[in-house]
């Protein structure tokens, strides 16, 4: 009887082992854990589950991938960046990299190639912006993107934290997902950063909310030049628009999304120069506090607008707007004040 209840007591124990082990290989292939290692550990997992519709378990094509795009880290540069990970087939991609060796912040960003979508800012502390296409037939494309000052960084590290996550979701979640995660970033690489505030909702339309001069109270706020205009709110954006009628758009860039400073880029391109105007557009620039170094001002022609600067330049009042949208921008950045190009001597008015 001994060696029977001694039998029984071991195959019960082998019993034991094995569902603990099955519980422990299961629980180690369920999204949570999975989405909890990639990315340096830097996601929040309950709205990343809710971005890749994980939440109900495991999927037979569910695949998280995380890789470093410039292979082993340099010396100097912080440890486990830039990283990027991506869950299919829900197609929630996130990058993280230091703000001086970014390889393309506008990749998927729609307000770049259309002036119908305008870049809105996160608030509750943070430079950071959101945009949203809602036109795609698979639901919203949403982006957003976070910019952190790391003071306490060396020189060799850089001066901040660029974070960008884009995803077919809600406002919220995405918005969410770029913010953790630029915060853990900071707080493992001992940054220094002062982050926001939790997002809990992001206010605004994704095309901006038309106005009249006098009644503007945000990026068009005391411009005077066009009878109707569409601005978002005015915050702390790396990327900032005001759409005067229906053929100029005012445009601020900052740090890593002055277009031409990025890795994909050919160079500086017209922005190498401070400020200048040509065929395309005027632009003026600002020194800058962290890792937002440089700002750019621009005003340009919309993508449908048939105007052309050489027959029709600049009015006095458009280079005023440039001016006071540059001055209220950098402000609000605590940049110094824009270096804009003269007007003409023989500058026409409206």
């Amino acid at each position: 009887m001994r060696w029977q209840r001694i039998g029984i007591a071991a195959v019960v124990a082998a019993v034991v082992l094995a569902v603990a082990g099955g519980a422990l290989w299961f629980r180690e292939r369920t999204p949570a854990v999975r989405l909890a290692k990639i990315c340096n550990g830097a996601l929040p997992v309950d709205e990343m589950l809710k971005l890749t519709d994980a939440e109900s378990g495991v999927s037979s094509d569910y695949t998280l991938e995380s890789w470093h795009p410039d292979g082993p880290a340099q010396a100097g540069k912080p440890e486990g960046l830039p990283v990027t990970c991506r869950a299919t087939p829900s197609g929630v991609n996130v990058t993280i990299e230091t703000a001086d060796d970014v390889y393309d912040p506008y990749f998927d960003h729609t307000f770049q190639r259309r002036d119908d979508i305008l870049p809105l800012p996160l608030g509750q502390g943070w430079r950071g912006l959101l945009a949203q296409d809602n036109t795609t037939l698979d639901g919203p494309d949403t982006t957003a993107s976070v910019l952190l000052d790391c003071p306490d960084w060396s020189r060799s590290k850089g001066t901040g934290i660029l974070v960008t996550v884009s995803a077919e979701g809600a406002r919220t979640p995405v918005a969410r997902v770029a913010t953790v995660a630029a915060e853990r970033t900071a707080h493992q690489s001992g940054c220094g950063a002062h982050p926001g505030g939790k997002i809990t909702r992001i206010a605004g339309s994704g095309t901006g909310q038309e106005t009249a001069p006098g009644a503007a109270k945000g990026t068009c706020a005391g411009l005077r030049s066009h009878p109707r205009m569409r601005e978002t709110a005015a915050g702390v954006a790396p990327a900032e628009s005001c759409v005067l009628g229906n053929d100029l758009v005012l445009r601020a860039y900052y740090g890593p999304f002055v277009p031409g400073t990025s890795k994909s880029s050919n160079g500086p391109g017209r922005y190498e120069k401070p400020w200048g105007e040509d065929g395309i557009g005027t632009w003026g620039s600002a020194r800058c506090p962290g890792a937002s170094k440089k700002a750019v001002y621009d005003i340009s022609t919309t993508e449908d607008s048939k105007r052309d600067f050489t027959e029709q330049p600049l009015t006095s009042q458009e280079r005023n707007d440039l001016r006071t949208f540059a001055t209220r921008s950098a402000d609000r950045h605590g940049c110094a004040t824009p270096v804009l190009p003269m007007p003409p001597a023989d500058q026409p008015g409206r």
